[in-house]
């Protein structure tokens, strides 16, 4: 993963955080709510794993990455 994907999936879980906290706010839809704040873990989790497999891999040009 790159810098621009790991900037797409924070910017997508800060939606979806603020979407769930919108909604959980007007009392209605909280199991949406709830789903979109899940989901936005989810993503965060994804990007932490993607973190650390670009550590694992080390810089570009040197082992796997660099294929």
């Amino acid at each position: 993963m790159n810098e621009d994907t790991f900037s797409q999936l924070s910017a997508m879980s800060q939606h979806l955080q603020e979407r769930a906290r919108a909604l959980s706010g007007q009392g209605t839809d909280n199991d949406l709510a709830t789903l979109m704040s899940a989901q936005a873990l989810t993503i965060e989790a994804l990007k932490a794993l993607g973190e650390t497999l670009n550590k694992i891999n080390g810089p570009l040009g040197l082992g796997a990455a660099g294929d």
